[in-house]
This record gives C-alpha cells, structure tokens and sequence, in this order.
C-alpha cells in the first residue's frame, strides 16, 4: 500500500534515535540537563526555523485555506469530545481529582510537534506540514490557556490573568506560525543563503526530538505507578478508536488528502511530552504523567501504522 511502508520506515528510524536519547541518558552519558537543554533548543530555535522554512515554501490558495479550516474542526471535535471521554473514564477509575485532570489532558492532547511533524512530512511532505502545523496551533492553544489554568488551579498557584494566559500562549512555536502565515499571504520566502541557513536548522528538530522524547523515558519508573490499566484506555480510545471515527467521518467527503492525513495523523500521536513537564511545575502525580506518555510513545510505535493502513483502505 502507498505511503505504508514509508510510516514504517519513518517510525522504525525513529525508533532508534529515541533508543539513543534513551540509552544516552540512562548510563549517564548524557546528563538530564543535558536533556533539557535539548529541548530548549528544539522549542526556542529548531522548530520555529522549521515552521518558516517549510510554511513559507507554500503558496497559501483559497483551498489551502478551505482544508485549514476543516483541519481546525476536526481538532476542536477530537479534542472536546476526548476530553469528555477522559472525563468519564477517570470517574470510572475513581481517580484522585489531581490524578484526574492529568489522565483527562494525556486523553486529549498528544505530541503533535516532536512526534507528528517528521511523521507528517515524510508522509505528505510540506502540504501535510502546513495542516500539521494548523492542527499543532488549536492543540497549544488548548494547553498553554485551559491545560495551564486547570493545572494551576490544582497547584493554587498565581491566578491566572490574561497577561500570563497570552504570555504562555506566545510561544516560539505560535509566533513562527503566525510570521509564517503572514509571509505566505505576501509570497515572501527564503531563497539563498537564508534558504540554506533555514534549511540547516530547521532540520536538526526530528532527530533532537527523538533524542529528547528517548531520553524523557529514561526517567520513567513504571513500577511505581497506580491506575496503570487507565493508561491504555488513552491508547485504545485516543490512539485508535476517535481516529477510525474520524477516519469513518470524513471517508467520501472530498477533503484533500494532505489535510485529511495530516489531522487524522495528529489526533493519533501519543500523549503530550509538555504534559509531564507541566505537571512538574504545578504539583501532582508526576509518576503517572510519565508513564502515560512512556507507554502511549511505545504503543505508537504500532498503533500509528496502522492507523494509516486503515485510512488507507477505509
């Protein structure tokens, strides 16, 4: 089938880099905040410069904005009605309301960045990556204002005011969206040196990323967590069931594949790393964040090939 074997390709090659990360950090070869260095480097420099590059590349049509707009439905939908989902499966759990709030933000927001953006654009190349990244916008929106305020609450930390929502809304990530937005709507793009600089550092953010998310499992301790089979509910509904639904939804709709791949895609990713490193900053079950996202990112490693094999034969 089209496009399968690439998937595979793609998540088995990252596979090994996220083993190095792993690996790396697990002996101490590299140290945690060596870590953590790298993923200040993937936010704040390599995937800003990723998002120019390829966005700008593209020439922003009627339809593109058509299927932006569909892209941007189909994420609200998948993420509300996960949300509710979470809800209902933590009361199930009888969860504690601080181990609650994170099950129910692992069931709604996944790594739509470090994970679903090389697997998008190897699958769809920079069309993908434009719908990609609209999705990756309506995801962050969500987690830098309703994530962040839900946690803080929990934590009773500082109120939130619209500065601190805005300020947390105004990523690197949001900021190179919207100058990429812009520079699409003026045709401007790099060409050049400027081409060749972009180029370079936009491409280091796959493999960084992978390094990062292998070696945030190399801190996870499974053992010690509770509420363990809660965690595959996330990645039987999150990961499998809501994106055959939307598989099912938009089938004979005539939504260009490129947009319709890239969100169906998106809705499929594990959970979101930023999750676990929020639930460091406001309190909480810390324990059960990581191993959340340790067993969703190992069980996407399956999930998310098939997923494009049944929206390739559905």
């Amino acid at each position: 089938m089209e496009g399968f074997d690439t998937i595979v390709h793609n998540i088995m090659l990252l596979a090994a880099v996220m083993a190095v990360g792993f690996a790396a950090v697990k002996t101490g070869y590299i140290g945690v905040e060596v870590k953590n260095a790298i993923s200040k480097v993937i936010v704040r420099i390599a995937l800003p410069v990723l998002i120019l590059n390829a966005l700008t590349g593209i020439e922003l049509t009627a339809e593109r904005l058509r299927n932006a707009g569909i892209v941007v439905i189909i994420a609200l939908a998948a993420i509300i009605l996960l949300y509710g989902i979470g809800i209902i499966s933590s009361k199930l759990f009888k969860m504690p309301e601080t181990t609650a709030v994170r099950h129910r933000c692992m069931m709604s927001f996944g790594n739509v960045a470090f994970l679903g953006y090389p697997l998008i654009r190897a699958l769809f190349g920079d069309e993908g990556f434009f719908y990609a990244a609209v999705f990756e916008v309506v995801n962050d929106a969500f987690v830098w204002t309703f994530v962040v305020c839900r946690l803080n609450m929990l934590g009773k930390r500082d109120k939130m005011t619209p500065k601190i929502i805005l300020k947390n809304v105004t990523n690197p990530c949001t900021v190179a969206f919207v100058i990429s937005f812009i520079m699409m709507l003026f045709g401007w793009r790099f060409t050049g040196f400027a081409k060749e600089l972009t180029d370079g550092v936009g491409g280091m953010t796959t493999w960084l990323s992978m390094l990062f998310i292998g070696g945030t499992l190399a801190e996870v301790r499974a053992s010690k967590t509770s509420n363990i089979s809660s965690i595959f509910v996330i990645v039987l509904i999150k990961m499998i069931i809501m994106p055959v639904l939307i598989i099912l939804a938009t089938r004979g709709m005539g939504i260009d594949s490129a947009a319709r791949g890239a969100a169906i895609l998106q809705v499929a990713v594990p959970s979101q790393t930023i999750i676990s490193v929020l639930t460091l900053e406001y309190g909480g079950d810390t324990v059960y964040t990581s191993v959340g996202i340790l067993i969703t990112t190992l069980a996407g490693l399956v999930t998310m090939p098939l997923v494009y094999y049944l929206m390739c034969a559905i």
